[in-house]
């Protein structure tokens, strides 16, 4: 980077206009570890990756158990990926930059990486600017193009295939050709489905950092994917679950295939600040009637779903909306007990639930701690109505801290805050239901759901092979790590709104160098006698041939001591820096920014610039 001198004298000076275009802080140190820079490709630009900034929220919670999470920190510069689009993630998720890959690409894949995310990512992204549907799926298989959701729902209809039947009995040729199509139909499904998923999935592999750049980075109808894997962070994304493109409906309720954000055997995870719902998708969007039932069809899972083994997990600072079925522990079923039992330790603090039906979560086995988390829902709602909030699964030993549940609607209590579902040692300390401390009637309520539950529980001990016993607040455990109870009701809420999701704050690695692809001209040096202060500006210029998403930050290092910027938004490692914008700036776009400083002692003033995107 250059720097320019200004020198103030006691009255006003004009400076010459310089125009100066800055080089990347890469240079001859992009190939060092990630305490020096490292190259990556933005929109056809080189910038420069910074090393991640001091971690403002570590790791807490069972996560921060066994052998500890720290996904890709230590990654060499080979393996630090900026992305901005479903290809390129998928290459850095194989990370094939490693000079591993080309003779060992398992190897390379266990390798600390870390990935930043830049924009929005579709899983749906087939190139060149298109995107997959029903119809491309259909394209590329001729088993999946027999796939007809109007006949789907048509096969369910009772006095429909009664009338086919009949007709078809009678030699109808076109009865007959519709009850071919509608056999066709359960292959057609499964194949399908086995086409959309291997589009829209992104298997994240062990020793992974995926963090989302700035305030706009998202994931859109697609989903990550781990399976048997250990030591993952995702942090500061939104993830709009992806639509299964053949629900299926089972007489009773509609099931849907995919997740956000699905774990199977995951071990040492850590998913942290992060935005997660069914997006623009509403399931109100499709209203079907089947046998005289209407109901509204389900084209999501769950939004984090944990099961087989799942272990030493945190979430922490997310939010999840607009969500039926939220977030499932122990999926594999209340027969399981003995590959799940052992496992299952997870925390969730700091969460949001906000317009979600249930789950939040349900557990099986484990030992499940939900603390300092906001709820917000309503029993009479339209769209994503409340059922319950935590479900007490077979085994599970759930401990309950300082929630604060506000609730509307009819039947506004706490029968809403807990369900039964097979489970019997629950405990709640010092949550609040609309503001009023409610301990005793959160523990009261899961007492009487157990006992409302007791014959339907007590068979399915017996056919699973679970224990089930009375009521208790008894858990047989304690979390092993350190941790701070909310204060009040209005403390847990304030600080969850202000700080939960995306794009709230500083996050460890969330921030990217783009000095390189901008040019720089700095105007003259003023000063204004009235108020003894010194002015100029700057003008930056968006040469990365893309539209660079905010915030954007205007970083001054090495201003003389003395010297202050007087419009700094904030200091970064000791060095003012002006928030330009949170809009994008288009490419080929300029942004003058002003500033002004206090210098009393009219010292000459130097500084080196750096752009970066992100929050500080």
């Amino acid at each position: 980077m250059k720097t320019l001198a200004m020198r103030a004298g006691g009255t006003g000076i004009g400076m010459a206009v310089a125009a100066l275009f800055l080089q990347g802080c890469g240079g001859a140190d992009s190939g060092a570890g990630l305490g020096a820079a490292a190259n990556a490709t933005l929109a056809g630009a080189t910038v420069a990756v910074a090393a991640p900034e001091a971690q403002a929220y570590p790791v807490s919670g069972w996560a921060s158990q066994g052998e500890g999470t720290t996904g890709g920190a230590g990654a060499p510069a080979s393996n630090v990926y900026v992305v901005r689009d479903w290809a390129q993630l998928k290459a850095a998720l194989a990370n094939r930059n490693s000079p591993t890959y080309a003779t060992n690409p398992t190897a390379a894949k266990l390798e600390p990486k870390i990935i930043r995310i830049v924009g929005t990512l579709y899983g749906t992204d087939i190139g060149n600017g298109r995107l997959a549907d029903e119809a491309y799926y259909k394209s590329l298989n001729a088993t999946a193009a027999k796939w007809d959701w109007n006949l789907y729902l048509q096969s369910l209809d009772t006095a429909f295939m009664a009338d086919l039947n009949a007709r078809a009995a009678q030699g109808d040729a076109t009865a007959i050709a519709t009850k071919s199509r509608i056999s066709a139909l359960s292959s057609a499904r499964s194949t399908l489905r086995n086409i959309q998923k291997e589009q829209i999935q992104a298997i994240v592999p062990s020793n992974t950092t995926i963090v989302g750049i700035g305030t706009n980075a998202k994931l859109i109808d697609g989903y990550f994917s781990i399976n048997a894997s250990k030591n993952i962070i995702i942090r500061n994304l939104e993830l709009e679950a992806p639509l299964d493109l053949t629900a299926d409906w089972n007489g009773k309720e509609w099931n849907a295939r995919y997740k956000a954000i699905s774990v199977v055997t995951g071990k040492q995870l850590w998913i942290d600040h992060n935005t997660l719902s069914d997006g623009s998708h509403f399931d109100s969007a499709e209203v079907v009637t089947i046998n005289g039932v209407t109901s509204k069809v389900q084209r999501h899972d769950g939004l984090i779903d944990m099961e087989d083994s799942t272990d030493y997990v945190t979430l922490s600072y997310n939010v999840f909306k607009n969500h039926d079925k939220t977030n499932m522990v122990g999926g594999s079923g209340d027969q399981n007990g003995a590959k799940e039992r052992e496992f299952n330790r997870l925390t969730f603090s700091n969460n949001i639930w906000e317009n979600t039906t249930q789950r939040a979560p349900r557990a099986r086995f484990g030992r499940i701690h939900v603390y300092n988390n906001y709820y917000k829902g309503d029993t009479a709602a339209q769209d994503y109505k409340l059922s319950y909030y935590i479900g007490m699964g077979a085994e599970s030993k759930i401990l309950s801290e300082t929630n604060a549940f506000e609730i509307s609607g009819p039947n506004a209590d706490a029968s809403k805050v807990v369900s039964n579902l097979n489970g019997y040692q629950f405990k709640d300390v010092g949550s609040w239901i609309n503001g009023v401390p409610a301990s005793g009637a959160i523990e009261n309520a899961a007492r009487a759901a157990l006992e409302k539950n007791w014959a339907s529980a007590s068979a399915a001990a017996v056919s699973s092979g679970f224990t089930l016993g009375p009521y208790t607040n008894v858990l047989g455990w304690a979390p092993p790590y350190s941790y701070t109870p909310g204060a009040s009701f209005d403390e847990v809420k304030q600080h969850n709104l202000a700080k939960s999701g995306a794009g709230k704050v500083a996050i460890d690695g969330a921030t990217l160098d783009v000095t390189a692809g901008f040019g720089l001209l700095r105007s003259g040096l003023t000063w204004n006698r009235i108020t003894n202060k010194y002015s100029a500006s700057i003008t930056l210029t968006n040469n990365s041939g893309a539209a660079v998403s905010g915030p954007v930050q205007l970083v001054l290092e090495g201003l003389p001591g003395g010297v202050t910027l007087d419009n700094a938004s904030g200091l970064r490692n000791g060095s003012p820096y002006v928030t330009l914008k949170d809009a994008a700036i288009p490419a080929g776009a300029s942004v003058t920014v002003p500033l002004t400083y206090s210098n009393p002692g009219k010292l000459a003033i130097s500084y080196t610039n750096s752009i970066h995107i992100g929050i500080f």
